[in-house]
């Protein structure tokens, strides 16, 4: 994995251009304290598609879709179909091609995961891996679609996929200070992900506009133990869309490889297939 960053990093040394991320700026201190905090909206919209530019120091060096394409069954469970796809722009991929996608199935009313792929293309390196929730039996059942392998974990009662557990935090109700916990499950593993509401900010997105927003600052344990491999942080829009604004993402492993952004582009609302 960190050859595969070391030889990606090397070659955005080449790449020309420079990123338009986010300017931010505190509110008035009598502006927070008086203005209401919309609630969030208990459900998400059929066809809701978020595009954002990731940038590596200010350089672009591809984009990310989220997209909730539709409402469908899954083993007799309403379900999101949620499909995340990340992958390198024009340039880059002439030299080292990235398209991964992700897709999760997360339970309507519930909103835990019912089922999550990961469809990996990364340069030379493929990965296509199928997840399943038992929620009777608490286990994960992985299947790995290129060596047929399988493997089980236990889980917990409201476990989550990343992708699904990104959309699950935005119906949870915030105010500055809270402390919000969200149990993943990844690589057979369960991840405790804290996310401290930090502050609030105005933050201004050049193809955007300004939004007022928290800041989040998440943190992540396993087996009751920090893991402190990178920093993350980033700005969730405080009105009842529970927007993802910004991103920043900070490899604390590899010093060298430096920020990481992500900036929301646009907002679309898709026909369903």
């Amino acid at each position: 994995m960190k050859k595969r960053i070391f030889v990606i990093l090397l070659l955005l040394i080449f790449t020309a251009g420079c990123a338009k991320t986010a300017r931010i700026s505190r509110p008035s201190i009598a502006r927070v304290v008086s203005e209401e905090i919309a609630g969030p909206e208990p459900y998400f919209t059929i066809g809701e598609r978020f595009t954002y530019l990731i940038a590596w120091k200010g350089i672009p060096v591809g984009t990310a879709t989220a997209t909730i394409e539709e409402l469908t069954t899954f083993k007799e469970y309403e379900v999101y179909k949620i499909v995340v796809i990340a992958k390198t722009n024009d340039f880059l991929s002439k030299l080292y091609k990235v398209e991964d996608r992700f897709i999760s199935y997360m339970d309507k009313d519930k909103l835990i995961s019912r089922h999550y792929e990961a469809i990996q293309s990364e340069g030379n390196y493929r990965k296509h891996l199928v997840v399943d929730y038992d929620f009777q039996k608490y286990t994960a059942t992985y299947k790995n679609l290129k060596d047929g392998s399988v493997k089980t974990c236990r889980i917990e009662k409201n476990v989550r996929d990343p992708v699904s557990a990104a959309y699950f935090f935005r119906t949870v109700p915030l105010r500055v200070g809270d402390k919000i916990k969200i149990t993943v499950n990844l690589n057979e593993k369960n991840y405790d992900i804290f996310g401290d509401i930090d502050k609030r900010a105005n933050i201004t997105l050049s193809e955007m506009g300004t939004f007022d927003a928290f800041l989040i600052k998440p943190y992540i344990k396993l087996k009751g133990k920090r893991q402190r491999r990178a920093n993350v942080w980033g700005y969730l829009s405080a009105d009842k869309k529970r927007l993802g604004l910004f991103g920043l993402l900070k490899v604390l492993e590899i010093p060298w490889i430096g920020q990481v952004t992500a900036t929301l582009k646009k907002v679309e609302y898709i026909s369903s297939p």
